[in-house]
């Protein structure tokens, strides 16, 4: 007995049949019996794929090819085995899916085989369950689509990885703040009026001077004028000396404060005191804290106030 092929069903052209030689009655009933057709064998397929399947795994310890044999030996091919066989178990994995099932059953044969294969996309398979795309040629237009679309994303997610395995460039600034002392403007009005003063006596001076050279050296008039010149170039001295002095008081001043805002601030406001507990700089700590504190009594025996009076460089308590 001839072994009958089911790939009769697959390979007739029913499109080709010229329907013009019937009459509308036969065509119609033609064409009724066709869909009858083509549901039953939609039907049966997966239940041909499950009897495939399960042949299948009574085989699977033969190493030699002997399924392929036996489907082979009924008229089957390849392709075919495993179209049957991946529908069947479409239709079991979504078993307890009536609705995905009903779906299924109705669509053509292209697009069950589509959306059974293992290899689908589930872009694909949904695009397909939602009727996106009801062709062969819609599906391979959407494959490309989605193609495109994941080579973007790896090309994007490499630029991402190339810039994340770049080591970022760090760039060191410096910023200077020059911290300004609370009583600037106080300091700044009282050299201006050193300045005014030194120059009034330089301008005394000078004119003393010329006075001097229409004298005599030996008169009395020169000799007055000569010790007058000594006390204001003494004066000159005194105050140019407080202008230096002043000078170099604001930016000692400066220097103590910065230093006690910025490289004092972390023993202040950081809790590195903590770890320095119980450890050698801990005690050396200590005998900073004990020099400053040394430091400022002598300051404050050596500031001037009203009690005190200087004469001639020295301090005397009144």
């Amino acid at each position: 007995m001839a072994n009958f092929s089911l790939e009769q069903n697959e390979t007739s052209n029913f499109a080709s049949f010229d329907y013009s030689k019937l009459t509308d009655k036969e065509r119609l009933s033609t064409l009724e019996n066709e869909k009858k057709l083509d549901e039953l064998y939609k039907k049966y397929q997966p239940e041909i794929g499950e009897i495939l399947y399960k042949q299948q795994q009574i085989l699977a310890n033969h190493n030699e090819g002997v399924f392929q044999q036996w489907y082979e030996s009924k008229g089957f091919k390849r392709w075919k085995v495993y179209d049957y066989i991946n529908k069947y178990n479409y239709v079991l994995r979504n078993s307890e899916d009536p609705q995905k099932i009903d779906i299924f059953e109705n669509m053509s044969n292209t697009l069950q085989s589509e959306i059974s294969k293992p290899s689908t996309k589930p872009e694909v398979a949904e695009a397909i369950l939602n009727g996106d795309v009801k062709t062969k040629k819609e599906i391979e237009a959407y494959k490309r689509q989605l193609k495109a679309k994941d080579e973007q994303i790896a090309t994007q997610a490499k630029m991402i990885d190339d810039l994340q395995e770049q080591e970022p460039q760090v760039i060191e600034k410096k910023v200077v703040v020059e911290k300004i002392p609370a009583d600037y403007e106080n300091l700044k009005t009282t050299n201006e009026q050193l300045e005014k003063q030194l120059s009034s006596v330089r301008s005394d001076l000078k004119m003393k001077k010329m006075q001097y050279d229409l004298l005599e050296q030996n008169t009395e008039s020169a000799k007055t004028l000569e010790a007058n010149i000594k006390a204001l170039q003494q004066k000159e001295k005194s105050i140019d000396q407080r202008v230096k002095a002043t000078i170099e008081f604001n930016d000692l001043m400066r220097e103590i404060e910065t230093f006690f805002d910025t490289k004092m601030a972390s023993l202040r406001f950081k809790p590195l005191i903590n770890d320095l507990y119980d450890t050698e700089a801990s005690n050396k700590l200590s005998e900073v804290v004990n020099s400053v504190e040394f430091w400022v009594s002598e300051m404050r025996k050596i500031i001037p106030n009203e009690k005190t009076k200087i004469i001639e460089g020295e301090i005397i308590d009144g």
